[in-house]
C-alpha cells in the first residue's frame, strides 16, 4: 500500500482533486477583496514562507537561490505570476464552473507545447482528434459569453481569455520544470523560493494597477485565504516532485487534469450563488471530458 500512495497516478489524482477544490475558495475570497492580483500575491508569499522550514532556510537555501536565480525566476514568472495573475483576475470576471472547465483543458495546451519543444512527445492521430474535440468543448462552454456579449458583458468574455492565458502559462511552466536538472537544483528550495518570488512580482505589478487594497475584515476571506495557501503548498510540492521524476512525461502527467472540470464545476454549482449549470455548460463538460479520454486513454506511456 505504501508504494500505491507514492505512485504517480495516486499523487496526481490527489493534486488534481485539490486543484479542483480551489475554484470555490478563490471565488469566495474575491467577493471580499476586489483586487485579484493582490489576493494572488499574498497567497503565494504566505505559501513560500510556509515552505521555508521544509526547505531548511539557511546558507544552502541562499546559495541555491543565488546560483539558480535565472531558473527560479522563469518558474516564478510562468508557474506563479502570469499563471495565477491571469487565473485570479479571470475568476473575478467569470463563473467558477466555466473557469474550471477551461482550466481542465490544460492537457491540450501542454501537449501542443510539448510537441513543439520536447523531442519525445509528438502528436499522433488520436491526439489530433482529441485536441480538436477539446477545442470544440471550450467553444461550446464559452459561446454564450461571446455570442451575447452585449448581455453578459465584455468582462465575462475577458475572463475566459484570461483563463486561457492561465492554461498557456501553466503548460509552459510545466515544461520548464520538467527540463530542470534536479541534481543541481534543490526542488524544496525551488518550491519555496519560486512561490515567494512569484508572489512579490504579482504585488509589484498589482499595486500600480489596482492601488493598495485594504485587507477585508470578514472571517470568510481569511478562511478562503487559508484554504488557498494550504492547497497551494500541497499541490506545488507534489506536482513539482512529479514533474522531476525521470520516467514521467509532461503530457501524460497532465492527463489527470481531466478531473478539474468535474470537481470544479460541481463544487461551483453547489456552493456559489448565481453559478448554475445550463445547456452549454453541461454539453461542454461532456465534450471536454470525452475529448480528454480520447486524447489520453489509448496511450500506454
Amino acid at each position: 500500500m505504501k508504494n500505491v500512495f507514492k505512485s504517480t497516478p495516486f499523487l496526481a489524482i490527489v493534486t488534481c482533486l485539490l486543484w479542483g477544490s480551489s475554484f470555490v475558495p478563490t471565488k469566495t475570497g474575491l467577493q471580499f477583496m476586489d483586487a485579484p492580483l493582490q489576493f494572488a500575491g499574498y497567497t503565494f508569499i504566505i505559501s513560500g514562507i510556509f515552505m521555508m522550514p521544509w526547505a531548511k532556510v539557511g546558507r544552502h537555501y541562499l546559495r541555491q537561490f543565488i546560483d539558480n536565480f535565472g531558473t527560479m525566476l522563469k518558474v516564478a514568472i510562468f508557474s506563479i505570476s502570469i499563471l495565477y495573475g491571469s487565473y485570479y483576475t479571470g475568476m473575478k470576471l467569470t463563473d467558477g464552473s466555466i473557469a474550471s472547465m477551461i482550466v481542465g483543458c490544460q492537457p491540450f495546451f501542454v501537449a501542443i507545447l510539448a510537441h513543439l519543444i520536447l523531442k519525445n512527445e509528438k502528436f499522433n492521430i488520436t491526439k489530433v482528434i482529441g485536441m480538436t474535440l477539446g477545442i470544440a468543448g471550450i467553444l461550446v462552454v464559452s459561446w454564450p459569453n461571446f455570442s451575447n456579449i452585449q448581455i453578459t458583458g465584455f468582462t465575462s468574455a475577458l475572463g475566459i481569455i484570461l483563463i486561457i492565458i492561465d492554461c498557456l502559462s501553466a503548460a509552459y511552466g510545466n515544461i520548464i520544470v520538467s527540463q530542470i536538472d534536479f541534481t543541481k537544483v534543490d526542488i524544496k528550495v525551488l518550491n519555496s523560493a519560486a512561490s515567494l518570488l512569484g508572489g512579490v512580482i504579482l504585488l509589484l505589478f498589482a499595486y500600480p494597477v489596482e492601488g493598495v487594497a485594504k485587507l477585508p475584515k470578514e472571517t470568510d476571506f481569511y478562511i478562503s485565504l487559508g484554504a488557498m495557501v494550504f492547497i497551494t503548498v500541497v499541490t506545488t510540492i507534489i506536482w513539482m516532485r512529479l514533474l522531476s521524476r525521470e520516467n514521467v512525461k509532461v503530457s501524460s502527467l497532465n492527463m489527470w487534469k481531466f478531473i478539474l472540470p468535474l470537481v470544479g464545476s460541481f463544487e461551483s454549482w453547489i456552493f456559489l450563488k448565481g453559478d448554475n449549470p445550463n445547456t452549454y455548460s453541461i454539453a461542454g463538460l461532456i465534450v471536454i471530458t470525452a475529448s480528454l479520454l480520447i486524447f489520453f486513454v489509448p496511450r500506454q506511456d
